[in-house]
């Protein structure tokens, strides 16, 4: 049985925008332009999550920097909340990899949250989001307090996921995406469909996964919402002798790393659909 999977995102990938617009100065061939929008007025996105994975010193991490946390940002979370995995000992995430960076305590405040374990924490914002401007700015308030308490020996990797519902009335189907599936001689269309795949990009993976058709009921709705989920998660590894100067340095590029996986992933009319509001003009290289 044959298959074929064809995302045309994939030759669109590169650093930064910077290093993006020197290297297509000087493409020859055929391109097409693709707008990268400020913003979106028909926003899509669910859930935005920023992670940190690393290795622990001295002391048990999700044991300590909860009441750190608590402590330095006096008055901010309305809630603490103990997982499933919160009463394992942390023996127990050293020697299985499936628990490694489980989260085991969750603090609250609004449609944010902060997840800790003993070898992650991550900042999650839930629809509606705050904007990137904000989460940047957030992120690093987070991460400063975190490094400065010095419970972190070395930073395995950081990552930006967003995670978003194209809506669609029915049949949901793939003609949403910039996708081309063809298997054992079938074209999927509006078939049932769950896809993952890496894409590597210098120093980032891409890990994307699209789900259709999906229902997501929402906090305070009574009926859930269908469409397609695309969920763009661009990791950056750290290598030897990189820290948190790195993490600091190159969060902005990951994030538009990742906003440009998302909207290259989008057919011109899905993006029209969503009401762009634009701040700038790229020209992509046309996949052949």
């Amino acid at each position: 049985m044959a298959g074929r999977v064809k995302l045309d995102a994939r030759e669109h990938l590169r650093e930064n925008k910077e290093s993006w617009s020197r290297k297509n100065s000087q493409v020859r061939g055929p391109r097409v332009e693709l707008r990268i929008p400020a913003r979106l007025k028909k926003e899509p996105l669910l859930e935005a999550v920023w992670e940190i994975r690393f290795d622990a010193v001295k002391a048990p991490v999700a044991d300590l920097l909860p009441g750190i946390l608590y402590k330095t940002f006096a008055g901010k979370f309305s809630s603490v909340t103990r997982l499933p995995f919160a009463d394992l000992l942390a023996v127990a995430f050293e020697h299985d990899p499936n628990l490694r960076y489980a989260p085991k305590i969750r603090l609250e405040v609004g449609n944010q949250a902060v997840q800790i374990g003993e070898h992650m924490v991550s900042l999650n914002c839930r629809r509606p989001y705050s904007g990137w401007a904000q989460f940047y700015r957030d992120i690093t308030e987070l991460a400063k307090v975190v490094q400065e308490t010095g419970l972190i020996e070395r930073l395995e990797r950081f990552s930006l996921k967003y995670i978003d519902l194209i809506e669609s009335e029915r049949p949901v189907g793939l003609s949403l995406l910039n996708i081309e599936l063809d298997l054992g001689g079938h074209h999927l269309t509006t078939e049932p469909l769950q896809l993952r795949t890496e894409l590597r990009e210098n120093t980032l993976t891409h890990i994307i996964q699209v789900i259709s058709p999906a229902q997501v009921l929402l906090h305070g709705q009574g009926e859930p919402l269908e469409g397609v989920l695309e969920d763009v998660d661009s990791i950056r590894s750290m290598e030897q002798g990189e820290s948190w100067d790195v993490l600091f340095q190159t969060l902005d590029e990951v994030h538009f790393a990742c906003k440009r996986m998302f909207f290259t992933m989008l057919r011109p009319e899905t993006i029209e659909s969503l009401e762009p509001e634009c701040e700038g003009l790229h020209v992509y290289e046309t996949v052949t």
